[in-house]
């Protein structure tokens, strides 16, 4: 429990300690150690005692200072002789008198703490002195003398007991006290499974004393050289399917050490896990299906990146894999300003987390290991299935049985919390509120997560073990039954989405590294083809298409009731996590959905192959997505994410599936943004915000004939009419990317100023409305114009300001500009449109191999070159076969399609996955007339 500290409170502090100080040094002097070690004993429990209570008082003190300075009873001197003057008085015993007043428990709830603590201490100096000679089994020589001695090496619990360190002449072992029988069944079992590997993963060699007991001590070593960097990255796949099979959980990256090309877990008290059983949504049995794979999956280990909002440490990753340096966000720690003096007061700032011991170099880069962690998974859960086919695993997990484990029940960090709330000085001033708020909290979390503690006497000891300084713990010994349902589990697992989840949630995590990273990725274009060619262009354009939809079925996941689903990375405002896929167009169900679709109507026109169970697997999804678009509203109102992209969903899935009921769904999220309304919005572009519904509501206009969503057009128009920044450089609105309103199709002026223009090509509004919003469209336009660099020939993106960047994507750079550029061109045949049309052509061209997606890859570059040369194909001729086979060939000469920054994991998404590849395969044939979502298209374009 993280409190405020400082030094100028140790006199009072260690007025508290004295008497189980005193106990100690009395205990001390009975036990069989030489002076030194005597010495070094009781510097060390004196500090975990102080430090302790210093935990516990510090903000107490700190009130009760305000209070005598405010009452006008400091009158020495200065400002340090008044703290000088509390400091004296605290040590009165007028005062200890009146804490007993103003806070009841106090002395008696310290002092049973510090007794607990003394006692633990105590145990630990016996068991050290009885076990001293026993030691050399694993120094591999005599202990000798006691050389140093680290407490606290981790939480309280159990009456104050905690894990040190425990420094011999001959060497540094580890005290643990609890039972290591599970450390050492869990080492024999790795050397059976990793027989005749010297360097396989493994456990620290421990000595059990049943109620206690002795570990090796590993020590970090960084890798040296590439094949340690390859064995340690395959060792933590190993690690994965180990704990998979055992029900693993809680390897952090506290409890995982770099012993150079060996990850050794240090910590293996919570095998066997009990997996809790999954919430009943009403989205579909897929949906569930997903979320319990999840929850079952190697995620649950620790060992994979993982970030969930969390009490106290939103967005933080403590994984044994990730944890990265760069990547954590920091975390809010209390301090005491001004200590000292009677300006003392707490304050809070934000601090990096600790650096571990986890990672086998100083800048790890788990990316360029992917593969290995992949392998290594794969390699060894094979070895588990044939020692399960030979009749030899479950006898192996027989050795597991009365083995003593400890179950997380609830997160520490929430023990934490609620322990430092009982230990405030207003909850030691009215300790029965306090009891009943934790109480309360306790229940509430019970109620919502299952393998919480629930019963009255649990809570209860729960509660009374916080007021004492404990973080509660539940250990029980391993029952048969136990391990029964674990390897159930196990045999029930579907490797290949275990693999998945693997390299999502890797993926997610280099994501999250590169978060404040300017974006590298679409300027080193690796994934270009070297060799392109355009012989049997058909056939080779037909079978990747038909290849990438049968990944996606393959992969999907499925539900009893016939739905549907998939598993993705995906960015969400706790970071990038892995997760069932939601409703949306840009990550998720919406643009699979119109993708797969889209591949039906092209298959019925005999311009693409058929697929098994295609249909079958539309059906299902839609069943999902048709309740995700019912019981889950979106975070964000735009074209991507939010209510414009469903409105564009339901009516491009209308058109390709031929279904009139479903521009019913597109008319029943309208009526949601209707309710919803603009006012809240602060993102404003296509992607999230009102600009991306203008088009999807001047579509619904068209194909419902109900001007009522031209009408919340409008409203669209007059709202961004209301936010926008105008001046002589043009118009522009605040940017959710960077401190600067900035240019692009996605997130900036580009797209805005298109919308614009297309509600004023509209039937929204009068003369007079639409008359604004051109003008503000030319603005906007202008606003990017100015963006231009003749000398780069690209427009700069301001998220990069300080440095002359640019990019050719749909995103942020020509692409999207040219596309929206040429939109308004086709429609209006305005020079200034086709003036920057022939811009962003020439930005573009030759620009292939960023990654093969339609968001910012060859996709999208495909059809923006193609759609320019149609319609300027003086100013942007470019021929179309040698892009059709630029693309193909790349795809295939670099094995499947890359979708950039998460090209390690499977991303079924429209814009930034394999659904956006089946899309652009299907684009490519000459009389293929489906609509594009680049430019929220609602009828067939030709490309």
């Amino acid at each position: 429990m993280t409190e405020p500290t400082h030094d100028a409170f140790a006199p009072i502090v260690e007025g508290f300690t004295l008497q189980a100080r005193a106990a100690f040094a009395a205990r001390l002097g009975a036990c069989a150690l030489d002076a030194a070690e005597a010495q070094i004993v009781r510097a060390a429990g004196d500090e975990a005692l102080n430090a302790n209570a210093r935990l516990k008082i510090s903000r107490l003190l700190l009130l009760e200072l305000h209070a005598a300075k405010r009452a006008g009873e400091l009158t020495d001197g200065d400002d340090a002789a008044q703290f000088a003057q509390f400091v004296a008085r605290a040590a009165a015993p007028e005062f200890a008198a009146h804490l007993d007043r103003r806070y009841p428990p106090l002395r008696e709830r310290l002092h049973c703490a510090l007794d607990r603590q003394r006692a633990s201490l105590d145990a630990l100096l016996d068991r050290l002195v009885a076990d001293r000679d026993a030691l050399s089994a694993l120094l591999h020589r005599p202990a000798g003398r006691l050389t140093a001695l680290g407490l606290g090496q981790g939480d309280l619990h159990d009456g104050g007991q905690t894990v040190a360190r425990v420094t011999f002449e001959g060497g540094d072992v580890m005290y643990k006290p609890r039972s290591l029988r599970i450390d050492a069944a869990l080492d024999a079992f790795l050397a059976h499974v990793f027989a005749g590997d010297a360097e396989r993963i493994r456990a620290p060699a421990v000595i059990d004393r049943g109620a206690y007991g002795w570990a090796a001590f590993v020590a970090h070593r960084y890798c040296d050289g590439e094949a340690e960097f390859d064995r340690f990255y395959r060792g933590l796949g190993h690690w994965l399917a180990v704990l998979r099979l055992l029900g693993g959980t809680d390897i952090h990256h506290e409890n995982l050490i770099a012993a150079g090309p060996v990850p050794v877990v240090i910590d293996v008290e919570s095998l066997f896990s009990v997996i809790p059983p999954s919430p009943v949504s009403t989205y579909g049995d897929a949906y569930d299906a997903a979320q319990a794979l999840i929850r079952s999956s190697v995620l649950r280990t620790g060992i994979v990146p993982y970030r969930a909002p969390a009490l106290g440490f939103h967005g933080v990753d403590v994984s044994a894999a990730g944890a990265l340096p760069g990547q954590q966000p920091q975390v809010h720690m209390p301090v005491i300003a001004d200590p000292g003096t009677t300006r003392a007061r707490v304050a809070i700032i934000d601090v990096d987390r600790n650096a571990a011991q986890n990672h086998p170099s100083a800048q790890p880069n788990v990316a360029a290991h992917w593969d290995r962690i992949s392998d290594g998974f794969i390699d060894a859960s094979r070895r588990l299935k044939d020692l399960d086919a030979n009749g030899e695993l479950e006898q192996r997990l027989a050795a597991f049985a009365g083995c003593r484990i400890r179950d997380i029940r609830r997160p520490t960090q929430a023990y934490a919390e609620i322990g430092r709330m009982l230990w405030h000085p207003a909850s030691l001033h009215d300790e029965a509120a306090a009891i009943e708020r934790a109480r309360d909290l306790f229940v509430r979390n019970a109620a919502v997560v299952p393998v919480a503690p629930s019963s009255a006497s649990e809570i209860a000891a729960e509660i009374d073990d916080l007021r004492h300084g404990d973080i509660p713990i539940f250990v029980a010994p391993l029952t048969q039954g136990r391990i029964a349902a674990t390897f159930a589990d196990w045999r029930a697992m579907r490797i290949d989405l275990e693999e998945l989840t693997i390299r999502s949630a890797l993926v997610a995590t280099e994501l999250n590294r590169n978060l404040d990273v300017p974006d590298e990725r679409n300027r080193l274009r690796l994934y270009y083809a070297r060799h392109p060619h355009a012989e049997r262009l058909e056939a080779r354009r037909r079978k990747l298409a038909a290849d990438a939809v049968a990944q996606l079925l393959r992969l999907a996941v499925r539900g009893g009731d016939g739905s549907v689903t998939w598993i993705t990375p995906e960015t969400t405002h706790a970071g990038w996590l892995v997760q069932p896929v939601q409703h949306d167009i840009y990550f998720g169900l919406g643009g699979v959905v119109v993708a797969l679709a889209g591949y039906r109507a092209e298959a019925a026109r005999g311009r693409a192959d058929a697929v098994a169970g295609l249909d079958a697997a539309i059906d299902g999804a839609l069943r999902i997505l048709k309740a995700l678009d019912a019981g889950e509203p979106p975070r964000v109102i735009g074209g991507f994410n939010g209510h414009g992209g469903q409105i564009w969903t339901w009516l491009a899935l209308h058109d390709l599936l031929d279904r009139p009921g479903l521009v019913a769904q597109a008319a029943a999220r309208a009526e949601a943004l209707e309710r919803t309304g603009f006012d809240d919005d602060r993102r404003y572009d296509i992607l999230d915000g009102s600009a991306g519904v203008i088009v999807p509501l001047v579509e619904l206009a068209g194909a419902t004939g109900d001007a009522r969503w031209l009408a919340l057009a409008a409203r669209a128009g007059r709202y961004l009419e209301a936010t926008a920044i105008v001046d002589a450089q043009g118009a522009r609105w605040p940017s959710t990317v960077s401190d600067e309103p900035v240019g692009g199709f996605a997130h900036g002026a580009a797209g805005t100023a298109w919308a614009l223009a297309r509600l004023a090509l509209s039937d929204a509004g009068d003369a007079a409305d639409r008359a604004r919003w051109r003008a503000l469209s030319d603005a906007a336009f202008a606003f990017q114009d100015s963006l231009y660099d003749a000398a780069l020939g690209n427009w700069l993106d301001r998220r990069q300001w300080t440095r002359d960047e640019t990019f050719h994507t749909w995103c942020n750079g020509s692409v999207g500009i040219g596309l929206a550029a040429g939109d308004l061109y086709a429609r209006t045949r305005d020079p200034g449109h086709l003036r920057m049309l022939r811009r962003a052509a020439a930005a573009s061209r030759d620009t292939w191999g960023a990654s093969h997606t339609l968001c910012h890859g060859d996709f999208s570059l495909w059809e923006f070159l193609v759609r320019a040369a149609a319609l300027d194909p003086e100013g942007c001729a470019v021929d179309r076969d040698a892009s059709t086979a630029r693309v193909i060939s790349a795809v295939e000469e670099h094995r499947g399609v890359i979708v950039s920054t998460t090209h390690a994991a499977f991303t079924p998404g429209l814009m930034t996955g394999l659904a956006g590849a089946v899309h652009g395969f299907n684009r490519m044939h000459p009389d293929c007339r489906l609509p594009s979502p680049l430019l929220q298209e609602r009828r067939a374009q030709a490309a």
